[in-house]
């Protein structure tokens, strides 16, 4: 139960207070490294994850040909098991960082964005994952230090189409592959000025010792702005493939999921 009531008073202060945080390059709705404050349940396995993560354009410049940006990028992913009697033990977490630079501008009439990530992550066990002391599974050293190009176009004035790729060039262990393309939507529909409908699909092909498997995520919502720069979104999620997760990286997951997040834009 207080873990719930923490995040209804977390909720309350950020939508009270206005986020002067507005990033030149929008994060993309269904791509699960994104900037969010949230949570969803896997109604399918009953496991709870909590994300925190918040992205900060440093320094922004006006150039002849559009716009750029200079930032950086700190998010956590925690998974934790539905225990009973409001008990959600933390399992596993995994700790995203690093730098970025966007760039704006139009081809055709529509807007056009470029972002370049420069990030690691790390994963770790922790003690909700064991019995007695001992974990269910041995835990391992798990790091990827990568580059990450994406591209959104604008083609129409609320729908995104984007592709990318990453480029993994330092891993533990070893038998992740180096190259991860990504493609994917976004979409929005205005309601009024304080409601939108939206949704999104992110795909990407992960290798792991030479053999690859998609992973995909499907959301769609309503989005609530609450300030300038900052939205609570409650939505439907659907995914399948790979696990996020680093200490399961090797696993595949499927689950149907509901949440919330607070974005951030």
């Amino acid at each position: 139960m207080k873990i719930f009531a923490k995040w209804i008073i977390l909720i309350f202060c950020i939508s009270a207070v206005k986020i002067n945080a507005e990033l030149l390059f929008k994060p993309f709705y269904a791509h699960v490294f994104e900037p969010r404050i949230g949570s969803l349940y896997q109604m399918d396995d009953e496991k709870l994850r909590l994300d925190i993560g918040y992205s900060h354009d440093l320094a922004k410049f006006e150039l002849k040909s559009g716009k750029m940006a200079v930032g950086a990028d700190f998010f956590t992913y925690t998974r934790l098991r539905s225990d009973g009697r409001f008990k959600f033990p933390v399992e596993t977490s995994d700790y995203f960082f690093g730098l970025n630079g966007s760039y704006i501008t139009e081809i055709a009439g529509k807007e056009l964005g470029l972002r370049l990530r420069l990030s690691h992550i790390s994963s770790h066990l922790v003690d909700g994952y064991s019995s007695d002391g001992e974990f269910w599974k041995e835990p391992f050293t798990y790091s990827r230090e990568f580059l990450e190009f994406s591209a959104g176009w604008y083609i129409f004035d609320n729908v995104r189409v984007y592709a990318g790729i990453n480029y993994i060039f330092s891993s533990i262990p070893d038998d992740i592959e180096a190259i991860t393309p990504q493609f994917g939507f976004d979409a929005e529909m205005p309601i009024n000025n304080s409601i939108e409908l939206v949704c999104g699909f992110d795909h990407r092909t992960i290798g792991i010792d030479s053999e690859y498997a998609g992973a995909n995520n499907f959301e769609g919502g309503v989005n609530f702005i609450t300030s300038e720069n900052a939205k609570i979104s409650l939505f439907y999620s659907y995914y399948s493939g790979r696990s996020i997760h680093g200490m399961f990286y090797k696993e595949f997951d499927k689950y149907s999921s509901i949440g919330f997040k607070i974005l951030f834009y």
